[in-house]
């Protein structure tokens, strides 16, 4: 059982009544005492009290307006407030007490049985919102942390698709530039050795397999951004495959030569296609192609 002191804020002009509500209360409590309304709203704001027990009709600001102002700041609208007046005690005062935020109304002189069960029904609602609050904000940095790491994992995963993108470039850029030694050899060389310079081309070009290659790429592309490539497609469905093949290059942020190693075209191919796909994106010719493809969900 938690033995730590309770803090009951009392907000009344009236010693008198402080002095009765320190009798019911006895020395269980921690009592915090504030003689009109604007001041109960500033001991509330620095002490953060378990309960307020606030007066009705008090100078300087009465107990209705001192509710409201509680309860427009975040950090003490769940204190429950309890409404104490000996003047404000029709069935319309309730009302207007409760519709302004107040757990619960004593009419005065207070009943000390009565006075002692609408205080414990009280004190156990602050501390129900207080676990609420502690839970709420346990599951706010919970979810804060799983985004935190969903965030670097997503992140990880793209650097590790740029980087499997940029290895298959330099893949066919080495492929291809063995395929062009070859065709030179094949040329000037012994006709001899014209049938191993064809096998060794042949095995080259297995390893420049285009779609195979596309195929393990989009696998990794998806993981990063799931069902990017079939909205874009869904939503200008004039694009061609070999153009979304280009819109994921351009996602990742790839030029234009390595796109053109990729795809295995020429660079300047690769300007026509750019051209070709912001028209078909409907682009305008001040936006900019490769920030729509970034900024696009």
């Amino acid at each position: 059982m938690n033995r730590e002191k309770k803090t009951i804020l009392v907000v009344d002009d009236e010693p008198v009544n402080l002095e009765l509500i320190l009798d019911l209360l006895g020395t269980e409590f921690e009592v915090l005492y504030a003689s009109n309304g604007e001041r109960g709203v500033q001991l509330t704001t620095e002490k953060l009290p378990d309960l307020v027990i606030m007066d009705w009709e008090m100078p300087v600001m009465n107990g209705i307006d001192a509710i409201l102002k509680i309860k427009e700041n975040p950090d003490t609208a769940d204190i429950p407030i309890i409404v104490a007046t000996g003047i404000m005690t029709e069935s319309n005062d309730l009302k207007t007490a409760l519709d302004m935020g107040a757990v619960d109304f004593l009419a005065k002189p207070l009943n000390p049985i009565e006075f002692k069960a609408r205080l414990n029904s009280a004190l156990s609602l602050s501390a129900s919102y207080q676990q609420i609050k502690k839970q709420k904000q346990e599951i706010e940095a919970f979810a804060k942390q799983e985004k935190k790491l969903l965030e670097e994992n997503i992140e990880a995963k793209a650097r590790e698709l740029t980087s499997a993108a940029i290895f298959d470039y330099q893949k066919n850029e080495l492929l291809a530039k063995l395929m062009n030694e070859l065709s030179r050899l094949d040329s000037v060389t012994n006709q001899m050795y014209a049938p191993e310079i064809k096998k060794i081309s042949r095995e080259i070009k297995s390893y420049l397999d285009l779609e195979k290659s596309w195929t393990n790429f989009k696998l990794h592309f998806d993981e990063v951004n799931p069902g990017y490539l079939e909205r874009l497609a869904a939503k200008y469905t004039s694009l061609t495959h070999n153009e979304l093949k280009v819109c994921a290059y351009l996602k990742i942020g790839l030029n234009n030569k390595e796109i053109a190693l990729l795809a295995n075209i020429e660079s300047a191919s690769v300007r026509r296609a750019l051209t070709r796909l912001k028209k078909k994106l409907e682009l305008t010719a001040d936006e900019d192609l490769r920030d729509f493809i970034l900024g696009h969900k």
